[in-house]
């Protein structure tokens, strides 16, 4: 942290940067700033309040599409042939849910019709 931090610097872009660098939240680069020397504690209350109160105001994401980060995870080439599989028979339906992580004949209908298997 000490060797990649940028004093000099405008405080948002350093800590935005920072965060993305070491793939971690804001605040924690913040808290970071701080314990290198880098913010007193006055200055660090301050950006830490100034910070969670626009972290608050982002809107809310929907929580991402489950079928797409399924077909992401397992790869899309294998989620179709092991579903074509499943369909034909070849594979029973237990294992293909194991192999997908899923648990419900629902959700497994629902990603064959999102992979236009079926």
């Amino acid at each position: 942290m000490k060797e990649e931090y940028a004093p000099r610097a405008k405080l948002q872009d350093e800590v935005d940067r920072l965060a993305r660098r070491f793939k971690v939240s804001t605040l924690v680069i913040l808290r970071r700033m701080h314990d290198a020397g880098g913010l007193d504690s006055e200055r660090f209350r301050a950006e830490y309040v100034r910070e969670v109160a626009r972290l608050q105001a982002l809107p809310k994401g929907s929580g991402g599409n489950f079928h797409l980060t399924l077909a992401t995870r397992t790869s899309k080439r294998f989620a179709r042939a092991l579903l074509v599989s499943t369909l034909e028979g070849q594979t029973l339906h237990r294992d293909a849910f194991r192999l997908l992580g899923i648990s419900k004949h629902a959700t497994f209908e629902e990603f064959a019709r999102s992979l236009e298997v079926g």
